[in-house]
């Protein structure tokens, strides 16, 4: 029973910091949003810049909403109003940070939480393919808690042993 006890303490401790370092990472990430959209808003001339990046980047955190809930719908209302340089500024600014979060998020998650990058993308993925888009965030903290549970199995058994 001490060793149920022992073990359920281990996972909850393990579970606990790898959630902690969930949250780090998405504000790590919601940082590296924000940067990027600040210096591509500056340098496209969006109106107040750096308060558009800091609200889109608050909602980028937000797997169904996220950057494109804004910034494709404003790209398409400047095409169409006439604006082809904002509305292509961005657009292609839109894609720029979406293809550097698909580099940047796994090994940023990964290195918070304790777990490969690889690991950390291949439960993203699963995620949101069995739980639809809220599983961008519960696929990630399922893979801290069974590598808790990993973690602490190991530790039990090596002490076991010895």
């Amino acid at each position: 029973m001490n060793n149920l006890i022992e073990l359920l303490n281990i996972i909850i401790k393990d579970t606990v910091g790898g959630l902690k370092g969930y949250l780090v990472s998405r504000l790590i990430i919601m940082g590296i949003v924000f940067g990027i959209l600040s210096i591509g808003f500056v340098y496209i001339g969006a109106p107040v810049p750096y308060l558009l990046a800091f609200l889109i980047a608050l909602l980028d955190i937000i797997p169904l909403l996220g950057a494109g809930i804004v910034m494709i719908p404003w790209g398409l209302i400047s095409y169409f109003g006439g604006n082809k340089d904002m509305a292509g500024g961005v657009l292609i600014l839109y894609v720029i940070l979406t293809i550097a979060k698909q580099f940047i998020e796994p090994k940023v998650l990964g290195d918070q939480i304790g777990i490969r990058p690889l690991y950390t993308f291949i439960a993203t993925v699963a995620g949101s393919l069995i739980f639809g888009p809220l599983g961008l965030m519960v696929g990630p903290i399922l893979a801290v808690i069974i590598n808790s549970i990993i973690k602490a199995k190991s530790a039990m058994d090596k002490r076991d042993r010895s």
